[in-house]
């Protein structure tokens, strides 16, 4: 039987990957089409916006990465328990968004001199204020629980690890950059340990970005 859920994409992380970690956290099958250039240049004039991914099931396409992300956290209970933590959850994700956007802008930027100069300001300005943001989140609206927002497993905690691990993919830093943060090292930690989210990080496949 075909799995209910369609997730259309390159071969790659970028913005779909917090998609397919939040369906492997909840443990809900889902068929993983990654596509080629070809195959894109056929399918782009039927998509919504001409963008990639896109996420089918029960007859309804649904396209933007975080719109995706925040249909199936709300679907499987990784969206936050009460309606102003769904936001704090979602304040969360936002944020980790803006850091994919400046690792995606760094490593498609052609002007070699413009790429490290964004490289040297992401590494020593952007990327420690932000995750000293974030552990201010962890200290006040964690609950001790290990998780950023509540007692439970958030996507706002997936979004998290899946800019970071893509920052280390990048090449911008290694795992040792974030010991220096104590609540958010622990996430990782607890994450890569997590059988479901550990099973998958273990065969999915090695790509370029």
């Amino acid at each position: 039987m075909p799995a209910r859920y369609r997730l259309t994409y390159f071969n790659g992380r970028a913005r779909a990957e917090l998609i397919r970690l939040i369906f492997h956290a909840a443990g809900e099958e889902f068929e993983d089409n990654r596509i080629d250039t070809g195959s894109w240049q056929q399918l782009k004039p039927n998509t919504p916006f001409g963008a990639l991914p896109i996420l089918e099931f029960d007859g309804l396409v649904l396209a933007q990465s975080l719109a995706i992300a925040r249909f199936l956290a709300r679907e499987f209970g990784l969206a936050g328990k009460a309606r102003f933590d769904e936001a704090l959850v979602d304040s969360v994700v936002d944020t980790s968004n803006d850091i994919l956007g400046d690792i995606v802008k760094i490593i498609f930027n052609e002007d070699d001199k413009l790429k490290r100069e964004n490289q040297k300001k992401f590494v020593e300005n952007i990327l420690p204020f932000t995750l000293q943001s974030l552990e201010n989140m962890f200290a006040k609206h964690g609950k001790g629980s290990g998780y950023i927002i509540g007692p439970d497993l958030t996507y706002a905690d997936l979004a998290v690890f899946n800019a970071l691990d893509q920052a280390v993919q990048a090449g911008l830093v290694q795992w040792q950059f974030f010991d220096r943060y104590k609540h958010i090292s622990g996430l990782l930690r607890r994450l890569e340990e997590t059988p479901r989210i550990a099973g998958y990080l273990k065969t999915r496949p090695h790509t370029p970005y």
